[in-house]
């Protein structure tokens, strides 16, 4: 189907279906509507297997648009742990969640109680219902598909493994009090042009959003929207999927990100909420820092932690610098600085985990 046709079904019958799916929604039965979930997608790609797995799943690619690959598929020699802290944050500061689903691709942190009753351990391969994209080494392929995940609730909050919760918030301040799902807008523009494999994957999938969005719905410049826990809806997913088919099927077969992708969760999803009238836009805060990064300089990585003790926001992300090794010594600084924030334990973690 050509982008023109897509724009034609969008805006005259498909817009007007989702309002309509969305009202009748809100207006269904009440006593599950507020059950939220939490949703992980981690891996640990310090892994030597895992890492092994992937680099022979490159080697068989014959495509030649992947996004800065040696960046991508780089291998660091140990991992900063972000899991551990992201679900101690949740743990103390995030009420009225349900079950904390993690999308795992055969691993496991190994301080992680799996049978704990909250905690739904989810293989990647069970919600990739299609053989041709899996394995997957692209982020947005998967999240593509976690509408599949069992069990999940209707609203659910997407965490990276490296968002952070700084204080305390109730899983309702993430929609409006209809029900709608609250889209936190970044500071930033969001890129448009032709992708090119010289740029990271992100910027080529908004990339390519756009220029679907500015096709069904007018050319306009759009903010980013915040890099922090994500509120979604699985009616909008699916909504999205069938609406959208090339662009999930073009992502979803990328194994790595690449220009063919689209920034599916994190930014059509959203947009295409708002265009229905099914999110609540909330504009952003003029000296309000969505990510920061921990990487090689100590120095740099002081500041870091320094602006985030003094931080009045509510959450805050916390990115491994790309394509390097991070020393030991930037790594038990990293683990220090965690420590400090959540000192205690989650209910999650085995009793005698290794920190």
């Amino acid at each position: 189907m050509r982008i023109f046709e897509i724009s034609r079904i969008v805006t005259v019958s498909g817009i007007v279906e989702l309002r309509h799916l969305f009202m009748r929604y809100r207006r269904g039965p009440r006593e599950h509507i507020w059950d939220v979930d939490v949703v992980y997608l981690w891996s640990d790609p310090s892994d030597d297997l895992w890492a092994e797995r992937r680099q022979q799943v490159l080697e068989d690619e014959t495509r030649d648009d992947f996004c800065r690959i040696g960046i991508q598929t780089k291998r660091p020699t140990s991992s900063l742990d972000e899991l551990r802290y992201s679900l101690r944050s949740v743990d103390r500061y995030l009420k009225g969640v349900r079950l904390i689903h993690i999308v795992v691709d055969g691993q496991l942190p190994a301080w992680l109680d799996i049978d704990h009753p909250k905690i739904r351990v989810v293989e990647a391969k069970d919600i990739i219902t299609d053989p041709a994209h899996y394995p997957n080494y692209n982020t947005q392929a998967i999240e593509s598909y976690f509408f599949n995940i069992p069990g999940l609730s209707d609203r659910f909050i997407y965490f990276n493994d490296d968002f952070f919760l700084r204080r305390e918030m109730d899983v309702g301040q993430y929609y409006a009090s209809d029900g709608l799902i609250r889209v936190r807008l970044g500071r930033a523009l969001s890129p448009k042009g032709m992708p090119s494999p010289e740029e990271e994957g992100d910027s080529a999938g908004h990339k390519n959003v756009n220029r679907l969005l500015d096709e069904c719905f007018g050319k306009h410049a759009r903010l980013t929207v915040m890099h922090r826990p994500y509120a979604h809806n699985k009616l909008l997913l699916e909504f999205a999927s069938e609406r959208f088919p090339e662009a999930f099927e073009a992502t979803r077969a990328s194994r790595f990100r690449s220009t063919s992708m689209y920034a599916l969760h994190s930014f059509l999803v959203p947009y295409l909420a708002c265009q229905a009238r099914c999110a609540d836009l909330v504009p952003p805060r003029l000296l309000e820092k969505d990510m920061y990064c921990w990487g090689l300089s100590g120095d740099e990585n002081s500041k870091v932690a320094e602006r985030i003790r003094r931080m009045s926001g509510r959450a805050f992300c916390i990115q491994e610098e790309r394509g390097v090794d991070i020393s030991p010594s930037e790594i038990e600084h990293f683990v220090q600085f965690m420590e400090e924030l959540y000192p205690e334990s989650s209910q999650f973690e085995l009793p005698g985990g290794s920190a």
